[in-house]
C-alpha cells in the first residue's frame, strides 16, 4: 500500500479510443471498465487515474471513477509520440494497446506477444519495421512490462531483450461476453442456417485460415457450413488469398451479433501458428460453445483440459479435432462457461495496479 494520505496519479494512453475494437482494444476498454470498478474500493483510494484521448476520440464510456481528458491536436502516433508525454510529463503512462512514446521515461507497458519478430512473415514492411523497433525499445525501457501469458512472457524475453524479473504476467478475463445480451436474430439474419462451424480473428496469415478450410472440406460434410468473422488491413497484414465460395465470410460483426453466432455454432476453431494469449476461443467458451485450438505458443498453457487440440500445420489434424468437437465435445455448455469465468477482467486489472503502486 501507498503511504497515507499520497495519491499516485497514473495516466493511460488513450489513443486506442480512435481505432476499431479488435483483441488489443478490448483488452485496453475492458481493462479501463475494471479499474473504474476497482478505484470505487476502499483498497484504492490511493490511486488517481487519468486517461489521455486525442481530439476526436468517440464512443468513450461514462466512468465514475476515471478521469477521461482530451489533449493536443494531432491525431494517431504523431499524437502519441509528440503530444502525449507532454500531458504526462513526470507521471507514470501506461500504454496497454500499442507504443508508448520515446521521449518518457516513466513508461508502463502491456506487450501483448513478440509476433511481429517471431512471424514476421505475416505483417506488412512498414508495420514490422515500427513495431519491432518500438516493442524492443519499451522492453528494454519501460518500468514495468505486463503480457498475456507466461509463453508471450518468455517470447519478450527472447525476441525483444527485456529482463524477466521486470515482466509480469496476467491473464485476461472473459466475463464481458458473460454480461453481453446476444443479438438471437443474427444467425438468420446473416442467412445461416442448420450447423456450423465458426472461426474468428483477422485474417493475418498466421491465424492460418487456409488450413481450416482445408480441414473444413476434409470433413466433406454437406450438412455444415463452415463461417469466418473477420477483416483484413493490409496496411498492417500482408494480403491473403481469397476464399473459396463454398465458405461464409461475415467480415466485422457487433459484439451482440458474435455472442449469437458463438452460442449457435457446433464449435469454434482456432488453429493460429502464433498467439500469445487467445481471447476468441475464451469467448467462445463464456458462451458455451465447444473449441478447437493448436497444440502451440500460449494454447496449451490457457485452455489444458478444456479444448481439443490440433496441429495448426496439419489440416487432416485439424478436421480430426473438429469432428471430435463435433461429436464428443469434451465440456458441456454449461462446463465450457465455468470454465472460462475463472478468468476475470478485474483479477487482471488488480494485479496490474498493484504492480504499478510498487514503481
Amino acid at each position: 500500500m501507498g503511504m497515507i494520505g499520497l495519491v499516485k496519479k497514473i495516466f493511460i494512453n488513450g489513443k486506442f479510443f480512435c481505432q476499431r475494437v479488435t483483441g488489443t482494444q478490448r483488452y485496453a476498454r475492458e481493462l479501463l471498465h475494471a479499474f473504474d470498478s476497482l478505484l470505487g474500493q476502499e483498497g484504492h483510494k490511493d490511486i488517481a487515474i487519468q486517461v489521455l484521448v486525442p481530439r476526436g476520440a468517440e464512443s468513450i464510456p461514462r466512468y465514475a471513477n476515471l478521469e477521461v481528458r482530451s489533449v493536443g491536436w494531432m491525431r494517431g502516433t504523431k499524437w502519441e509520440q509528440l503530444e502525449l508525454p507532454w500531458y504526462c510529463r513526470g507521471h507514470i503512462l501506461l500504454t496497454l494497446s500499442g507504443g508508448a512514446p520515446i521521449v518518457h521515461f516513466r513508461n508502463v507497458v502491456t506487450i501483448h506477444d513478440a509476433a511481429v519478430a517471431a512471424v514476421p512473415n505475416g505483417y506488412s514492411f512498414l508495420y514490422r519495421v515500427w513495431h519491432r523497433s518500438i516493442c524492443r525499445w519499451m522492453a528494454q525501457t519501460a518500468k514495468r512490462i505486463f503480457t498475456d501469458s507466461h509463453f508471450s512472457k518468455s517470447e519478450i524475453v527472447r525476441w525483444y531483450g527485456a529482463a524477466a524479473d521486470k515482466v509480469s504476467v496476467c491473464y485476461l478475463g472473459s466475463d464481458h461476453f458473460s454480461r453481453l445480451q446476444a443479438d438471437a436474430s443474427a444467425p438468420a439474419r446473416f442467412g445461416i442456417s442448420g450447423k456450423y462451424i465458426l472461426a474468428v480473428s483477422s485474417y493475418n496469415p498466421n491465424k492460418n485460415f487456409h488450413r481450416v478450410v482445408d480441414a473444413f472440406h476434409i470433413l466433406d460434410k454437406k450438412d455444415i457450413q463452415l463461417v469466418i468473422i473477420g477483416g483484413n488491413d493490409n496496411r498492417i497484414y500482408r494480403d491473403i488469398a481469397a476464399l473459396p465460395p463454398d465458405v461464409r465470410s461475415l467480415g466485422y460483426v457487433s459484439d451482440a451479433e458474435l455472442k449469437a453466432l458463438y452460442e449457435h455454432a457446433a464449435c469454434f476453431v482456432f488453429a493460429s501458428l502464433y498467439e500469445g494469449f487467445g481471447l476468441p476461443p475464451l469467448e467462445a467458451m463464456a458462451s458455451g460453445c465447444p473449441i478447437v485450438v493448436s497444440r502451440t505458443a500460449s494454447l496449451p498453457e490457457l485452455f489444458h483440459g478444456a479444448a481439443l487440440f490440433c496441429d495448426p500445420y496439419d489440416s487432416k489434424d485439424i478436421a480430426a479435432a473438429i469432428r471430435s468437437a463435433l461429436q464428443r465435445p469434451l465440456l458441456s455448455g454449461e462446463e465450457s462457461k465455468a470454465f472460462a469465468a475463472r478468468y476475470r477482467w478485474n483479477t487482471c486489472a488488480h494485479e496490474i495496479l498493484e504492480a504499478i503502486r510498487r514503481l
